[in-house]
C-alpha cells in the first residue's frame, strides 16, 4: 500500500518531476479541492515522452512533465472540463427526460401495463436468453422491480400502492426508471413503437437500431457526467458506428467522415446529444449558444485544442448543427 502524502509533500512531489506552479497557496488549495489523483488526469498530458526504461515497466509516459509544464494549465483543463460536464448534463438530462415521456406515451397506449407483458412487446426480443441463463425480458422486469422498490417512499408511487393496490402504469413508472433501464425496455419493445419514437427523435426509415446504439453511448456518457468523471480528452466506450445517410438528418452527416481516431473521442456524442436535444426541445439554444460558447473557451492550453484531445473536425463552428437555425429568435 502506498503511504499517505499530506498536501505539501503531494505538491512537492508534482514539482519535484518538473511540474511548475506561479504560487505554493493556490496550488494547496487545488489539491485539497480536487485532489492530487484527480488533478493528475490533467497533468498526465503534460509530461514527457516515455524513456526506455519507462517502455519496459509498461509506462506510456515519463514520471517528469516536458520543459514549461504549468500547474495552471492543468487547472484549466479540469475547470473547463468540469464546466462542459455541466453544460452537457443539462442537455442528456432534458433528453433522458423526453425520451422516458416518449417511451411512456407510446407503450402505454397499448396496455398501461404494457412494460410488463411480453405480448405488447417484441417477443422475440423478450425470449433472448442473457448469459445468466434468463431471458431479457426477465432480467429486465429484475432491474425494474428494484427500481420501483427504491421509489417506494416516492409521493406518486405510495398514491398508486394505496388507491390501484400497486399497479403502477408505464407513463407513471418511467419515473422511477434510470436511463439504463428506459434504453434497455425500448430494446424490448414491438418495432412498429421503436419506429415512431425513432421519427419523433429525428431517425427516419429504420432508424430505430440506430437510436438504441446512440442512447447506449449517451447513458455512458451522462454517467460520467454525473459522477464527475474527466470526458476531456476521454476515449469513448461502445463508439455507435457510422449510419446510414438516409436514417439520420443532414446536419449529421459529417460525423461519418471523421477518421477513426476521431471518432474514439468525445465530439461524436456531443454531436449527437445536440441533435437529439434539439428534436426534444426545438427552441432550445444549447446547442449553437450554451455547448458553442464554452467549448471555445479551451482554447490552445500547451498545444491541446478541441481538434486534437476531442476529436472536434477542423472548422466546426461552420457547421449547420451548431448554427442558429432560421427563424429561431
Amino acid at each position: 500500500m502506498k503511504p499517505h502524502l499530506p498536501y505539501d509533500e503531494q505538491l512537492a512531489k508534482m514539482l519535484g518531476r518538473g511540474l511548475t506552479s506561479e504560487g505554493r497557496p493556490a496550488a494547496i488549495a487545488a489539491l485539497k479541492r480536487i485532489g492530487y489523483y484527480r488533478l493528475s488526469a490533467y497533468t498526465y498530458p503534460f509530461r514527457e515522452p516515455p524513456t526506455e526504461a519507462d517502455v519496459e515497466i509498461k509506462r506510456t509516459r515519463s514520471e517528469r512533465f516536458r520543459a514549461g509544464a504549468r500547474l495552471e494549465d492543468a487547472l484549466h483543463l479540469y475547470e473547463f472540463d468540469r464546466k462542459l460536464r455541466a453544460v452537457l448534463l443539462q442537455a442528456l438530462q432534458e433528453i433522458e427526460v423526453g425520451f422516458a415521456t416518449k417511451v411512456g406515451y407510446t407503450l402505454g397506449k397499448r396496455a398501461g401495463d404494457g412494460h410488463l407483458k411480453m405480448e405488447h412487446l417484441d417477443q422475440s426480443a423478450c425470449c433472448r436468453v442473457t448469459r445468466d441463463g434468463v431471458t431479457e425480458h426477465a432480467a429486465w422486469v429484475q432491474r425494474y422491480e428494484k427500481l420501483r422498490k427504491d421509489a417506494m417512499d416516492e409521493e406518486y408511487v405510495k398514491h398508486h400502492i394505496l388507491h390501484y393496490d400497486g399497479e403502477i402504469p408505464i407513463w407513471v413508472s418511467t419515473g422511477f426508471m434510470d436511463f439504463g433501464c428506459l434504453i434497455r425496455l425500448y430494446s424490448l419493445m414491438d418495432g412498429r413503437d421503436r419506429k415512431k419514437i425513432a421519427y419523433e427523435l429525428g431517425l427516419k426509415g429504420n432508424g430505430s437500431d440506430t437510436l438504441h446504439r446512440w442512447l447506449r453511448a449517451l447513458n455512458i456518457l451522462r454517467n460520467n457526467c454525473a459522477h464527475s468523471n474527466r470526458i476531456w480528452n476521454r476515449a469513448t466506450v461502445d463508439v455507435p458506428p457510422k449510419f446510414s445517410p438516409q436514417v439520420a438528418a443532414g446536419q449529421l452527416h459529417h460525423l461519418n467522415d471523421l477518421e477513426n481516431h476521431q471518432r474514439q473521442k468525445i465530439y461524436l456524442l456531443i454531436a449527437l446529444t445536440a441533435h437529439l436535444q434539439r428534436a426534444v426541445n426545438p427552441t432550445s439554444t444549447w446547442a449553437w449558444s450554451t455547448l458553442v460558447t464554452q467549448a471555445k473557451k479551451l482554447g490552445n492550453v500547451g498545444g491541446m485544442t478541441l481538434e486534437n484531445t476531442m476529436g472536434f473536425p477542423v472548422g466546426w463552428q461552420d457547421l449547420e448543427l451548431w448554427k442558429k437555425p432560421e427563424g429561431q429568435p
